[in-house]
C-alpha cells in the first residue's frame, strides 16, 4: 500500500511541477543574450554601463566636465575677423573720391590677469568633477549590490517554489486519501473540510511562489538592462563568505571615513563651495586685458590705422551690494555642505556598526540554520528508511521540512554576502579591480 502511495505521490509531484509551463516558451525566446545557466559571476560581469541608473550618473559627470572646460576657457585668446562692406558719398573736399569704403579687420583679445577670479572658478569646477566622479562610483557600487540581491532573490524564489511544490503534493495526497476513507465511513465531513482548507492554503502559497519566480527573474533582467531576456536557469552560488573574519570595528570605521565615496564627494563639494566664495569675493577685482587690431581698406584716408595694440586695466569702483550678496550666498552653501558632510559621517559610522553587528548575528544564525538542516536531514533519512520498510512514516513532510531548512541556510548565507558587500561599498573597495565575491570553485 505504501509503495503504491509512493508512485501516486511521485506522479502528482511531476504533474504539479510546471516551473516553466507558464512562461518557458517566452523565456526561451528572450534569453538568448544571457548565458544558460546564468551564474552570479557572469551576472556581475553582464552589468551594462548603459543601464539608465548608470547613464544618468555618467551624464551628470559629463555636465560637470563641460563646466570645467568652460571655466578653463573663460580667459582664452579670442580671435575674430570682421568684414565691413560700405558704399559712401565722399565729401567734395575728400582727398579720396572713391565710393567704395570696405574694411577687413583682424581682432585679437585676451584677458591677461583677473586677480584670482578665473583660478577660483576653475578650482571650484575641478572639485565638482571630482565629487561627481565619486558619486558615479557610489552609483556603480549600489547597482552592483542590486544585481547581487536580484540574483539571490531568484535563487530563493526557486527554492521557495520547490518547498511549496512538495508540500502541495503531500497536502493533495492527504486530502484525496481522507476523501476516499470518508466514503467508507472512516472520516467525517468536518475532517475532510479541514484537509481541503489545508490543501487550498498550500495551493495558494505554491501559486504565489511560482509567480515570484517570474517577478524576481524580471527584476534581475531589468537590473542587467535586459528586460526582454529573462534567465530561465539560474545557478545557486556556493559562497564561502561565512568564514570571512570581521576586522576591528574602530579600524573599519576609520577606513570608511577615509575612503567612503559619498563622504569623498561631499568633501570635494565643500572645497568647490569654498572656491566659489573666493570667486564671489573677486567680483570687484580689476581685470587686465590686452588686444590687437589689424586692418586693410579699399579706400584709405589719413585717419585709417593699419593696426592697433592696447592694454586695458578695468577697475570696478562701485557695484552696490551685489558682491556682498554673492559672497553671503556662497558662504551659506559652504555651511550647508559642512552640515551634510557631518550628517553623512554620522550615518556612515552608524551603518558600519549595524552591518558589523549584523554580520556577527548572521553568522550565529547560519550555525543555527545548519544545525536545523542537519536535524531535518536526519529526520528525512529516518522517514525514508521507515518508508522503505513499508512502515508508516511522514516522508512527505520530512522532505518539506528539509527543503525549508535548506532554503534558510542559503538565505542566511546570501544575507551575509550582501552585508559584506555593503561594508565593502562603504569603504570604497567593492569595485576594486581585484575585488570579487569569495566563492568555492
Amino acid at each position: 500500500m505504501l509503495l503504491k502511495l509512493h508512485y501516486i505521490s511521485t506522479g502528482i509531484l511531476l504533474l504539479l511541477y510546471p516551473i516553466t509551463s507558464i512562461y518557458s516558451a517566452e523565456l526561451n525566446s528572450k534569453s538568448a543574450s544571457l548565458p544558460e545557466p546564468l551564474t552570479l559571476e557572469l551576472a556581475l560581469q553582464f552589468i551594462d554601463r548603459q543601464h539608465p541608473d548608470l547613464r544618468y550618473a555618467d551624464a551628470e559627470l559629463k555636465s560637470f566636465q563641460s563646466g570645467l572646460q568652460q571655466a578653463k576657457s573663460g580667459n582664452d585668446l579670442s580671435v575674430s575677423l570682421q568684414a565691413n562692406a560700405r558704399l559712401i558719398e565722399p565729401a567734395t573736399v575728400a582727398t579720396n573720391p572713391k565710393n567704395e569704403d570696405h574694411r577687413l579687420g583682424l581682432f585679437v583679445d585676451k584677458t591677461l590677469y583677473d586677480f584670482g577670479r578665473s583660478s577660483s572658478k576653475i578650482a571650484a569646477a575641478k572639485q565638482q568633477v571630482i565629487s561627481q566622479n565619486l558619486q558615479v562610483i557610489n552609483t556603480q557600487q549600489h547597482h552592483y549590490i542590486n544585481v547581487m540581491k536580484r540574483y539571490f532573490d531568484v535563487v530563493l524564489a526557486d527554492l521557495q517554489f520547490y518547498r511549496y511544490n512538495e508540500e502541495m503534493a503531500v497536502a493533495y495526497i492527504r486530502f484525496d486519501r481522507i476523501q476516499t476513507r470518508q466514503k467508507l465511513g472512516q472520516h467525517t465531513d468536518i475532517e475532510v473540510a479541514e484537509k481541503e482548507v489545508e490543501y487550498q492554503r498550500i495551493r495558494r502559497l505554491r501559486t504565489h511562489s511560482q509567480n515570484q519566480q517570474r517577478i524576481t527573474r524580471s527584476l534581475l533582467a531589468q537590473a542587467l538592462n535586459k528586460p526582454d531576456s529573462l534567465p530561465e536557469n539560474v545557478a545557486r552560488p556556493e559562497l564561502d563568505i561565512v568564514s570571512r573574519k570581521l576586522p576591528d570595528i574602530d579600524k573599519l570605521q576609520k577606513m570608511v571615513r577615509k575612503n567612503n565615496p559619498v563622504l569623498g564627494a561631499l568633501r570635494a563639494r565643500l572645497l568647490a563651495a569654498k572656491s566659489n566664495v573666493n570667486f564671489s569675493r573677486s567680483g570687484n577685482s580689476p581685470v587686465l586685458s590686452g588686444g590687437f587690431e589689424a586692418y586693410t581698406y579699399s579706400r584709405e584716408i589719413g585717419s585709417s590705422d593699419k593696426w592697433r595694440a592696447n592694454l586695458t586695466l578695468d577697475i570696478p569702483l562701485w557695484s552696490g551690494d551685489r558682491v556682498d550678496a554673492d559672497v553671503a550666498k556662497a558662504k551659506a552653501e559652504v555651511y550647508k555642505i559642512k552640515a551634510q558632510l557631518e550628517q553623512q559621517e554620522l550615518l556612515a559610522k552608524q551603518q558600519v556598526l549595524e552591518l558589523w553587528l549584523g554580520i556577527e548575528t548572521l553568522k550565529i544564525k547560519y550555525d543555527e540554520a545548519i544545525a536545523g538542516m542537519n536535524f531535518f536531514e536526519l529526520a528525512l533519512d529516518k522517514s525514508r528508511a521507515l518508508y522503505e520498510l513499508e512502515v508508516q512514516s511522514d516522508l512527505g513532510y520530512s522532505m518539506v521540512n528539509f527543503s525549508a531548512a535548506e532554503r534558510e541556510v542559503v538565505k542566511t548565507n546570501f544575507d551575509i554576502a550582501l552585508a559584506w558587500a555593503q561594508l565593502d561599498a562603504l569603504s570604497g573597495k567593492l569595485l576594486d579591480k581585484n575585488y570579487k565575491i569569495s566563492a568555492n570553485k
